[in-house]
């Protein structure tokens, strides 16, 4: 094996290499100085990830004890999935795990956590894969805000990745005139004025990545349930609005998601309030098929009765899709990972101890293994 890598030229044992897992690449540094070399080359770690990113993605369930998380392929059957335990750092140096840390997004192969102390929010961008990390604080005091919505996105025309925190509330009417954002390259915060008239819908606070920009679900008092969008680059908020099937549909009861790489509204069905909960409606996906263009929202019936009998009290929550568009997601009463591969066909079933209850789905997040590092402030 070793002299058949020898007889490759250079190019064609880079293309293999750019074909491997993160963990693979990890390994093969250690082969020799060479491989060490073009492996810890940036332009490698960019073209690696351009190449990698729709077929190497990873789950991560965030549990409270001991603040460890564990990472599942997604791709791999779920009978042979390896649970990899993670220790998460601290995102402040001073303060060691005495609050909660939220993973609130991910984005090219880094996670954002964050803490909240004394209305003080810290911030950690750090690569599980790598190490590469750093710590950041907010220079403003929330007061009055419960959680602000956060989120990671990246700027591709300044190799940037932009920290958003916009101040909305649940708790009371008060509309927030500020958007914050901290830009890793600047090293540094800014502060966008612009109007903020919304709520926020309760699930997670976390902005979806997409499209260049953050993506949250909230609550207009003028206009009902609407999706919010943020762009890293211009730095500008506007609305997406709802399919109108869905106006009157209590808003608590929608999800947002991105699957296939298009936004997704998921609404698990309706039943009663009081138990025994009985199901009147299936679970549905609602889907933008074309961005911001509100005519292609599409029902779609992903999660059809090929597996579930609602009756039985079963509630599906679908967290993405494969690179072989099979459907990975939650049971909620059976309390296991499911992969759904279509009509007629078995689908498959895992026990996961992390999943326990309705808000498993809301401490779990995807993201992609990089060999990425961070931009060097200025």
């Amino acid at each position: 094996m070793e002299n058949l890598f020898l007889s490759l030229s250079e190019h064609l044992v880079e293309q293999i290499l750019l074909r491997l897992s993160v963990k693979s690449l990890l390994c093969c540094k250690c082969v020799c100085k060479s491989w060490l070399w073009l492996i810890s080359d940036p332009h490698f770690a960019k073209t690696h990830f351009d190449v990698a990113a729709p077929t190497h993605r990873v789950l991560l369930k965030f549990c409270t004890k001991d603040f460890l998380a564990h990472s599942i392929d997604i791709e791999a059957p779920l009978n042979h999935a390896f649970e990899v335990p993670i220790t998460l750092p601290s995102p402040s140096p001073f303060v060691k795990h005495s609050y909660q840390i939220d993973i609130v997004g991910s984005c090219r192969g880094f996670l954002l956590l964050t803490a909240t102390q004394r209305r003080r929010i810290y911030f950690l961008l750090w690569n599980p894969s790598t190490g590469f990390r750093r710590r950041f604080i907010s220079r403003f005091l929330f007061q009055g805000y419960k959680r602000p919505l956060r989120g990671i996105g990246y700027d591709s025309s300044k190799d940037d990745y932009v920290v958003a925190v916009i101040p909305v509330t649940s708790l009371s009417l008060r509309r927030s005139t500020e958007v914050h954002c901290f830009s890793l390259r600047n090293n540094s915060w800014s502060c966008i004025e612009t109007d903020v008239p919304y709520q926020h819908m309760g699930g997670h606070k976390f902005g979806l990545f997409l499209n260049g920009a953050l993506h949250w679900l909230v609550f207009s008092h003028d206009r009902g349930c609407m999706i919010i969008a943020f762009d890293v680059k211009e730095r500008k908020l506007s609305e997406i609005l709802l399919p109108p099937e869905l106006a009157n549909v209590p808003f608590f009861r929608h999800d947002l998601k991105v699957m296939g790489g298009c936004l997704c509204l998921w609404f698990p069905g309706s039943g009663t309030q009081e138990p025994p909960i009985i199901w009147i409606q299936e679970p549905e996906i609602w889907i933008l098929k074309e961005y911001k263009v509100h005519s292609s929202w599409t029902r779609s019936s992903l999660v059809p009765d090929c597996c579930y009998s609602l009756s039985d009290g079963s509630l599906f929550y679908p967290i993405c899709f494969t690179k072989n568009d099979k459907i990975l997601g939650y049971d909620r009463h059976l309390q296991t990972l499911v992969k759904l591969h279509g009509i007629g066909k078995e689908p498959e079933y895992r026990r996961h101890r992390l999943f326990k209850d309705s808000y498993s789905t809301l401490r779990c997040c995807l993201y992609t293994e990089s060999l990425l590092s961070l931009p060097q402030p200025k």
